[in-house]
């Protein structure tokens, strides 16, 4: 994804500015909710962010140990048999330099604070939106 001759509008906090990257990012959604999972990639594709995404946490495991790099991997807190910060954990230990944000639909200390001790970054809630996403890309863009 080279955003160099494209932009992305965001509804951001400065209403009407447009948004480009100016690097290629990549994002992994790890979710074993349909609808969600597809609502996070959309919503990073929309920004120019090349994305995957993967249902079980064990995929995205096997997809970073074949070689794939990212610079955003958002994990859901509730996988199946491979739950979110154990994924994370998993992740890290393979020496992933990523920045990996847990998410939830419900904020909830315990899980956050589980997911930080897995070796994530941060933790954010359902659902994704611009405001959350924007300062994330530029974060990762600069």
């Amino acid at each position: 994804m080279d955003m160099s001759g494209g932009s992305a509008e965001g509804n951001d906090k400065s209403e009407g500015q447009r948004f480009s990257s100016k690097n290629k990012l990549t994002a992994l959604v790890v979710d074993n909710g349909g609808v969600c999972r597809a609502i996070q990639t959309a919503l990073l594709r929309s920004y120019g962010v090349e994305t995957e995404a993967v249902e079980p946490g064990e995929a995205a495991v096997q997809l970073l140990a074949s070689g794939a790099t990212f610079n955003l991997i958002i994990i859901e807190m509730l996988l199946p048999v491979l739950n979110g910060p154990e994924t994370a954990r998993q992740i890290r230990a393979m020496g992933a330099q990523s920045k990996i944000l847990g998410i939830t639909s419900f904020f909830d200390g315990r899980q956050q604070q589980e997911f930080l001790a897995a070796g994530a970054d941060g933790f954010i809630e359902k659902p994704v939106s611009p405001e959350i996403v924007i300062p994330i890309i530029w974060e990762l863009d600069n």
